[in-house]
């Protein structure tokens, strides 16, 4: 049998009663020591995670050391403090301050990107990062400069045939400038997971990935015509239900005090779960696509493929669910969430080939410093492939 034939799936071992006990430890310390605690607490949930994570029998390890990570953090809890004071100064402060995290974001992803990946190891073999921050800023910044730039032009250019009054030119300008938009989203997504997916290294050994704009453009292209038309149901069937109230002659006190709440409550979970419907879609169809294209060198043996089977309608219950068990039980369902996602995404995941015939030897690392890891962290900012 050829190696590129066997198929390991990837497994979560991790239970949600063995790590709710981790998880309580680090919430009540972590308010004890006034959030000091919360760097050991971040490297044991991830070592927990990655160490109940397995391919063909290999676990993968989280290497970070709390010191390095209560470093990076205290650096980040800076400059969080000094953004949020100094764009209460005055708009210009904001404005200014605003740019310039702009023009050091793709620093900031490509210098997560390193220091996750040196932190992180397979089989007692480390991760890497070797894209360039020369290409990061040209695929990062430059394409989304361009998409900007072609956005606002466009909006321009339809504002003057509105102001003209044509309104056939208004419309095709409409038309145009939300084509634009999409295609340019598309295009700085593709170029993003092209970027980082081609920097990755496994040891000596290389991750590939040909990613195509034009898939992209399909994925948000139906994502969007399947959102407009559930909108437009929203909205017909409302619109049907006040006119109905309107024929049969509903006082306008039982309309006002008893339907109007109740249709405000519906759509407000309807909208809700639009847009858990909507994400689920673009994140499973994205991860299933990028994940067929992506392939690990192995000298001059087979290389290895990888397969994402997220399901749009599985993951955006997954969400849903998720969400809902956290707020009826306060946040204490976290732990489960966390061991239920976790699960879902590795039950999804398959590599394609013989592990055992891996030939990977570890490069020296000197990354040592988590700052910009937190920092992209309290920003909220990253890059999420797996």
């Amino acid at each position: 049998m050829e190696s590129t034939q066997v198929r390991n799936s990837v497994l979560f071992n991790g239970r949600a009663g063995e790590f709710f006990g981790i998880w309580i430890v680090n919430v009540l310390l972590s308010i004890i020591t006034l959030g000091i605690y919360s760097a050991w607490a971040k490297v044991r949930t991830k070592r927990y995670f990655y160490g109940n994570t397995q391919i063909a029998q290999e676990r993968f390890e989280y290497h970070a050391t709390p010191i390095q990570i209560l470093k990076g953090r205290l650096i980040a809890v800076g400059c969080v403090i000094a953004w949020a004071v100094l764009s209460t100064m005055n708009p210009i402060i904001s404005s200014i301050l605003l740019l310039a995290f702009y023009a050091v974001l793709p620093w900031l992803l490509w210098s997560n990107a390193r220091f996750d990946c040196a932190m992180t190891s397979f089989a007692n073999v480390r991760f890497s990062f070797a894209g360039s921050l020369k290409d990061a800023y040209i695929t990062l910044f430059g394409r989304a400069v361009c998409v900007v730039v072609g956005f606002i032009l466009a909006v321009v250019i339809t504002s003057v045939a509105g102001a003209a009054g044509s309104a056939v030119a208004l419309t095709i300008g409409v038309i145009g400038s939300l084509a634009l938009l999409l295609f340019g989203q598309a295009w700085l997504m593709q170029g993003v997971y092209k970027y980082f997916l081609n920097g990755y290294r496994y040891g000596q050994r290389e991750f590939s990935a040909e990613t195509k704009t034009a898939e992209f453009v399909k994925i948000f292209l139906f994502a969007a015509l399947v959102g407009l038309g559930i909108l437009l149901i929203i909205f017909a069937v409302g619109f049907f239900t006040v006119l109905g109230g309107t024929f049969y002659g509903l006082d306008n006190l039982l309309y006002s005090g008893v339907v109007a709440p109740i249709m405000m409550v519906t759509y407000y979970f309807v909208f809700l779960a639009f847009g858990f419907v909507i994400t689920a879609f673009i994140a499973a169809r994205i991860r299933n696509y990028i994940f067929s294209q992506t392939q690990l060198s192995n000298g001059d043996k087979p290389k290895y493929n990888f397969e994402s089977s997220l399901s749009a309608s599985s993951y955006a219950w997954l969400i849903f669910s998720n969400l809902l068990a956290q707020i009826v039980t306060f946040g204490l369902a976290r732990p489960w969430v966390m061991v239920r996602t976790a699960r879902y995404v590795a039950s999804r995941t398959t590599v394609i080939g013989d592990v055992s015939q891996l030939d990977a030897k570890s490069s020296d690392s000197n990354i040592r410093s988590a700052a910009s890891d937190e920092i992209a962290e309290a920003f909220d900012v990253g890059i999420g492939i797996g």
